[in-house]
Protein backbone atom coordinates (compact mmCIF):
# COMPACT_ATOMS: atom_id res chain seq x y z
CA UNK A 1 0.00 0.00 0.00
CA UNK A 2 1.07 3.12 -0.69
CA UNK A 3 0.33 7.01 0.88
CA UNK A 4 1.49 9.34 3.77
CA UNK A 5 0.25 7.22 6.58
CA UNK A 6 2.67 3.93 6.24
CA UNK A 7 4.12 2.07 9.21
CA UNK A 8 7.57 3.41 8.46
CA UNK A 9 6.57 6.85 7.85
CA UNK A 10 4.64 6.19 11.31
CA UNK A 11 7.63 5.56 12.71
CA UNK A 12 9.43 8.87 11.74
CA UNK A 13 6.63 10.55 12.41
CA UNK A 14 6.45 9.07 15.64
CA UNK A 15 10.26 9.83 16.11
CA UNK A 16 10.01 13.41 15.04
CA UNK A 17 7.51 14.47 17.81
CA UNK A 18 7.09 12.25 20.65
CA UNK A 19 5.26 14.84 22.62
CA UNK A 20 2.03 13.54 21.01
CA UNK A 21 2.13 10.19 21.83
CA UNK A 22 3.10 11.05 25.78
CA UNK A 23 -0.50 13.24 25.58
CA UNK A 24 -2.05 10.44 23.61
CA UNK A 25 -1.26 7.96 26.56
CA UNK A 26 -2.02 10.69 29.78
CA UNK A 27 -5.82 11.32 27.98
CA UNK A 28 -6.12 7.38 27.20
CA UNK A 29 -5.44 6.42 30.69
CA UNK A 30 -7.38 8.92 31.94
CA UNK A 31 -9.88 7.87 30.09
CA UNK A 32 -9.39 4.52 30.30
CA UNK A 33 -9.94 5.27 34.50
CA UNK A 34 -13.68 5.54 33.64
CA UNK A 35 -14.41 3.77 30.43
CA UNK A 36 -13.93 0.30 29.32
CA UNK A 37 -13.80 1.38 25.55
CA UNK A 38 -13.32 5.02 23.89
CA UNK A 39 -12.84 6.98 20.64
CA UNK A 40 -8.66 7.36 19.90
CA UNK A 41 -10.47 10.30 17.82
CA UNK A 42 -11.67 12.07 20.46
CA UNK A 43 -8.59 12.07 22.21
CA UNK A 44 -6.55 13.63 19.37
CA UNK A 45 -9.24 16.28 19.36
CA UNK A 46 -8.54 16.67 22.68
CA UNK A 47 -5.09 17.12 22.10
CA UNK A 48 -5.92 19.63 19.27
CA UNK A 49 -7.94 21.45 21.82
CA UNK A 50 -5.43 21.62 24.69
CA UNK A 51 -2.37 23.23 21.98
CA UNK A 52 -4.51 25.16 20.27
CA UNK A 53 -6.71 26.98 22.93
CA UNK A 54 -5.05 26.40 25.93
CA UNK A 55 -1.69 26.29 25.76
CA UNK A 56 -2.50 28.51 22.44
CA UNK A 57 0.55 26.75 19.72
CA UNK A 58 -1.38 28.05 17.02
CA UNK A 59 0.59 26.14 14.54
CA UNK A 60 0.15 22.46 15.84
CA UNK A 61 -1.26 20.34 13.35
CA UNK A 62 -1.86 16.79 13.20
CA UNK A 63 -3.17 14.47 10.57
CA UNK A 64 -5.95 12.13 11.19
CA UNK A 65 -4.44 9.33 9.34
CA UNK A 66 -2.43 8.67 12.31
CA UNK A 67 -4.73 8.05 14.79
CA UNK A 68 -5.14 4.59 13.88
CA UNK A 69 -1.22 3.99 14.16
CA UNK A 70 -1.16 6.05 17.65
CA UNK A 71 -4.22 3.96 18.65
CA UNK A 72 -2.53 0.60 18.06
CA UNK A 73 0.34 1.53 19.79
CA UNK A 74 -1.25 2.48 22.31
CA UNK A 75 -2.79 -1.03 22.88
CA UNK A 76 0.60 -2.43 22.27
CA UNK A 77 2.15 -0.68 24.83
CA UNK A 78 -0.92 -1.29 27.55
CA UNK A 79 -1.73 -4.96 27.19
CA UNK A 80 -3.96 -4.38 29.98
CA UNK A 81 -5.91 -2.13 27.38
CA UNK A 82 -5.84 -4.07 24.41
CA UNK A 83 -9.04 -3.59 22.96
CA UNK A 84 -9.89 0.13 24.66
CA UNK A 85 -10.26 1.68 21.13
CA UNK A 86 -12.11 -0.53 18.29
CA UNK A 87 -10.23 -0.90 14.91
CA UNK A 88 -10.98 -2.60 11.84
CA UNK A 89 -9.25 -4.86 9.35
CA UNK A 90 -8.88 -3.44 5.70
CA UNK A 91 -8.15 -5.37 2.63
CA UNK A 92 -5.42 -3.06 2.00
CA UNK A 93 -3.76 -2.06 5.06
CA UNK A 94 -0.30 0.06 6.77
CA UNK A 95 -1.13 -1.82 9.66
CA UNK A 96 0.21 -5.90 10.19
Amino acid sequence: MNGNWTKENFETHHMAHPEIYQKFCQYALQAAAVKGRYSAKCIFHRIRWESMIIDRVSDFKIDDGWISHYARKFMRDNPSLKEFFGTRMRRSTYHS
